[in-house]
């Protein structure tokens, strides 16, 4: 059976840093990635890395990537061993007779324009430390200035909510409700009035983390259509604060539509299909990270060009 394994792919926005007055200035198309990592590669091995990170090239895909190997200890390891059903030491003599060294391995993909980068780690870390340090050794800027990177975020839209969600299942939100009304927290309809007559009967300002979803057995449609009606006005509310916020529901196709009404990073979870004795390498993810980029990279140059 084939198995799916999900990565996660980050995106970035490359910027320079102001040492002196904390002020970013944002990288544009000006810079030929595709140049720059050529000349890393062709460095001699020894001059390609820094401490404990390794870096590679590699220029024969659709972005140009840059692979990060990053050491780790092995010390105190053990190895879970099924085929002999025990668990054994991992032997640091494995690697002592220099064949090489176990390392985590991500990849970063350059986008041709508005100094975009995406990234993926073969695990769970989601550090972009590697390249930040990366980019002041291999092509640091003048002495007042430094590298610096950014998560890409985004909100999705009301618009979006209001015209594209034909249903609500669920809704999640952390908020505040004030006891004395000011021109933030008035409105919300009955949802923001019973919330408002609640802080007023404790006599305090309140934070509250709420979450309702219809059950998945109900398969009728008017409930989250009404559902939907009956939280549209607190849903303008909530946003306005700027907090967590994300509702889910079905869309004018009958398919899952997942919204997060206030501001966070992007990140798109894709399946890796692996099939019976493929092995788990890293030029699959690496081909991972290319296929999500160039499916995302229209949409990422519209949110950099709204910024």
């Amino acid at each position: 059976m084939p198995k799916k394994m999900q990565r996660t792919v980050s995106f970035y926005w490359l910027r320079v840093r102001s040492r002196e007055a904390a002020t970013y200035s944002p990288v544009g198309a000006d810079v030929n990635w595709k140049d720059y990592l050529t000349g890393l590669g062709q460095l001699p091995w020894e001059e390609k890395a820094i401490d404990s990170i390794r870096y590679d090239v590699i220029l024969d895909k659709r972005f140009p990537i840059l692979s990060v190997s990053e050491q780790f200890d092995t010390a105190f390891m053990q190895v879970i061993d099924g085929e002999n059903k025990r668990v054994t030491d991992y032997m640091d003599d494995y690697l002592a007779d220099g064949r090489g060294d176990l390392a985590k391995s991500s990849a970063f993909a350059f986008f041709p324009q508005c100094g975009l980068i995406g990234r993926v780690s073969g695990t769970a870390g989601k550090s972009v430390e590697p390249l930040k340090k990366a980019l002041n050794h291999y092509w640091p800027t003048d002495g007042s200035h430094e590298w610096d990177i950014a998560p890409v975020v985004t909100t999705d839209s009301l618009e979006r909510f209001e015209n594209e969600l034909k249903g609500l299942s669920s809704f999640t939100a952390g908020f505040s409700v004030w006891q004395y009304l000011d021109s933030s927290s008035d409105g919300g309809g009955k949802t923001g009035q019973y919330y408002r007559e609640l802080a007023g009967a404790i006599g305090a300002d309140i934070d509250v983390e709420l979450k309702m979803s219809i059950p998945k057995h109900n398969i009728f449609s008017e409930p989250k259509r009404d559902f939907k009606k009956t939280m549209k006005d607190f849903i303008a509310l909530v946003s306005r604060q700027g907090k967590q916020m994300q509702v889910s529901g079905t869309d004018l196709a009958d398919k899952l539509l997942e919204l997060n009404l206030v501001s966070h990073p992007v990140v798109e979870q894709e399946d890796i299909t692996i099939r019976d004795g493929e092995p788990r390498q890293f030029t699959r993810l690496v081909d991972h990270l290319v296929y999500v980029c160039e499916h995302k990279e229209d949409y990422l140059y519209q949110i950099s060009q709204g910024d």
